[in-house]
């Protein structure tokens, strides 16, 4: 358990007891608007956010956050106020709070834990000091929170993406793309992480199984392709099937005199395994790697971090 699981508890803790002074009626219905005007937020915030472009020619990044906030104030106003009208000249409340108080944590814990949910899935989707992120990943409760919620990360990315293109939850650059992302740092901090290596290697051949695909055997040239490439990123800060002198994953072969007739490469930079892996197989080029028949290698370069994660650098060849 670290700061964060603490933190986590405590948050929790303290909608616990604020529910209790507040009653059960009270603590029911503010998770219930709050659940709602989350959901009706995320469904309708692009129609407001249209709104906003062709009416006062908002950027289209702004205009989504925006739209969000504005659908989320009035689906809480209107749904406040219908509430106090209903309940504003009845003493059923007081009633129904002695009846259910032994209860009230359930509506309060609840309220408390999708709070400390989006808060987390904020921490993990978008930029923030990598230090964090990576609390986040080693916290036992944390990280199980996350990992369970990662369905609203799209979502939450659709609203709020457009203002944090740069995130670090993953970053992955398309396969035989000359792109080059700066990573914002410099670092000679790192191990080489070979327990990892070999678990990804598990991974992908766990993935080419499914489709019926032969497995990829290990290959010791290929991870040193690799691992020179994961270590010379993160020491000169930038994230690219191409160094800055212009050589690629095919001149990384040849100057460590590796025979191959066909090379693949996947990048991946990630807080955890899981999340890279995860992240490759949804893209669609970096899966066509990992599931293709012209490849019966691997080799995996992973060097771990412990402020700024992993950077995975994956070699295939046949």
């Amino acid at each position: 358990m670290n700061w964060v699981d603490l933190a986590i508890l405590l948050v929790i803790g303290f909608f616990i007891f604020e529910g209790f002074t507040r009653g059960f009626v009270n603590e029911t219905l503010d998770f219930l608007v709050f659940l709602l005007s989350f959901a009706l937020s995320l469904r309708f915030y692009n129609f407001v956010a249209g709104f906003y472009q062709s009416n006062f020619q908002i950027p289209y990044s702004l205009s989504t956050v925006l739209g969000f906030i504005t659908v989320w104030f009035l689906v809480e106003a209107i749904l406040f106020t219908l509430i106090r009208v209903a309940f504003s000249r009845t003493n059923i409340i007081n009633k129904i709070d002695k009846l259910f108080y032994p209860i009230t944590f359930i509506p309060a814990f609840l309220r408390g834990l999708i709070f400390v949910t989006i808060i987390l899935l904020m921490i993990g989707t978008f930029p923030i000091q990598p230090r964090i992120k990576l609390e986040v990943d080693e916290s036992k409760v944390g990280s199980v929170m996350l990992n369970q919620a990662r369905r609203l990360e799209t979502p939450l990315k659709n609203v709020f993406g457009g203002i944090t293109q740069d995130t670090l939850s993953f970053l992955t650059i398309k396969p035989r793309s000359d792109e080059t992302v700066g990573l914002g740092f410099k670092t000679s901090d790192y191990v080489i992480n070979e327990q990892l290596e070999f678990r990804m290697i598990e991974l992908v051949n766990e993935e080419r199984a499914k489709k019926g695909v032969n497995k990829l055997t290990f290959d010791a040239n290929l991870r040193e392709v690799g691992r020179v490439h994961s270590k010379d990123m993160l020491e000169r800060g930038y994230f690219s099937h191409y160094s800055p002198e212009g050589n690629n994953v095919a001149d990384r072969a040849d100057k460590l005199e590796v025979r191959y007739l066909v090379i693949g490469e996947n990048l991946a930079y990630a807080p955890s395994l899981d999340l890279a892996h995860n992240g490759l197989m949804n893209s669609e080029g970096h899966r066509a790697n990992i599931l293709s028949n012209d490849y019966n290698k691997i080799g995996i370069g992973i060097m771990q971090s412990r402020i700024y994660g992993l950077m995975i650098t994956q070699i295939f060849s046949n």
